[in-house]
């Protein structure tokens, strides 16, 4: 059947847009940071973050406690200067992340972060109706589909039920998100590190709307892909990915000086469990211990051998200590936006044989598990952050 995904004048745009990022960015020196040196499991965890003060824009799917919300978490508790969260469909709706998003802060005694509602659906529309279709066809496990699955709420203060602990107070911003994108980089050239934490819809039309900006991003860290392992999604994709291919294709092949992606390839090592969660609440009650026992222990009390995965927070872990990477690559990558079932596919290329557009991506593919946990409870179990 005809795809619903591609609107003949929306392709054009989209094309434009896209030369235009790549003319005026095509001088732009691409610098990928060295891998960093492998670390001896024995050694203690840093006991600083490398980048206090850093400047970071917060894109994200966000959740209740989810892997964005321990993100955030590790971001500001180590002194990370998070100039605003901007949301967008993936797991949760646009209006579900920034009314959790609000209340988080709120819990934290950061309101004066702003949030910013962004991008709905994907770049070429919802797929929602479309998923049995591609379950059928492709293989595609749709049995997760993220905010897909759910009705969209009328905005982000009518949540089918209320965040932790009611609405907050505080209002989101009732700008633009990727306007907000566009001019906190322009105010802030060189400076900005853009965390794209969920589907990359709104970055990818911040760079449609301005490709000025494309030279002045510092770095982009993302949590998405599967290069050497199946997808989560299917056999091909990651979630993140598959929710929004074409937008990841612009985000990838855009000549931005420094991308890291955080990949199932290493997310998939890292698995939170009880013994976890226990050292998380087993010490001095904070908000954010608080947060941990009222929505995770029904599920540990239900299932005292449940594990999931940390994914974004494994994000905001290497960005604050860059020597939890034990092990990375630099390859040029793209996204296949072909129908079919390596739609949302990450491709990574060798360097020298990569396709015209791909772009280098350190990719990491192994952390040292245990200092990351030091790392991941230290930063949760102290005092809020001022």
């Amino acid at each position: 059947m005809p795809s619903p995904r591609m609107p003949h004048l929306l392709a054009a745009v989209l094309a434009v847009a896209l030369a235009s990022a790549s003319t005026a960015c095509a001088n732009q020196a691409v610098t990928i940071p060295p891998p960093a040196a492998s670390t001896n499991a024995s050694q203690p965890a840093a006991a600083a973050p490398a980048q206090p003060g850093a400047k970071v824009i917060f894109d994200t799917d966000f959740g209740e406690l989810n892997d964005d919300s321990q993100a955030l978490y590790l971001l500001l508790q180590n002194g990370v200067n998070v100039l605003g969260i901007t949301t967008v469909s993936g797991n949760t709706w646009a209006s579900e992340g920034a009314a959790y998003a609000l209340r988080q802060l709120e819990l934290e005694n950061k309101q004066s972060i702003p949030v910013f509602e962004g991008a709905s659906d994907p770049l070429m529309g919802s797929r929602a109706a479309t998923l049995p279709s591609e379950a059928q066809q492709f293989g595609v496990d749709s049995s997760y589909a993220g905010a897909w699955s759910h009705p969209k709420p009328a905005d982000y203060q009518h949540l089918a039920q209320p965040p932790y602990g009611g609405y907050a107070k505080t209002a989101k911003n009732n700008g633009n998100a990727v306007d907000f994108i566009v001019d906190t980089i322009k105010r802030n050239p060189h400076e900005v590190t853009l965390f794209v934490l969920g589907p990359a819809t709104n970055v990818a039309l911040a760079v449609k709307k301005n490709p000025e900006i494309v030279p002045l991003v510092k770095q982009v860290v993302y949590m998405g892909g599967a290069f050497d392992v199946p997808g989560n999604q299917g056999p091909a994709a990651e979630f993140n990915i598959w929710f929004d291919p074409e937008a990841a294709r612009i985000a990838f092949t855009t000549p931005f000086a420094d991308q890291l992606a955080i990949p199932l390839d290493v997310t998939d090592k890292v698995f939170y469990g009880k013994a976890e969660y226990d050292r998380i609440t087993g010490g001095a009650n904070t908000p954010i211990t608080q947060a941990f026992k009222d929505l995770q222990a029904p599920e540990f009390t239900k299932d005292p051998k449940y594990r999931t995965h940390l994914w974004d927070a494994l994000t905001s872990a290497v960005f604050l200590q860059p020597s939890l990477i034990t092990g990375s690559v630099v390859r040029r990558v793209t996204v296949d936006t072909q129908d079919g079932v390596n739609y949302g596919r990450t491709l990574g290329f060798d360097p020298a044989h990569a396709p015209a557009g791909a772009q280098p991506v350190r990719i990491v593919q192994d952390i040292d598990i245990p200092k990351f946990y030091d790392f991941f409870v230290a930063t949760l179990t102290r005092p809020l952050a001022p």
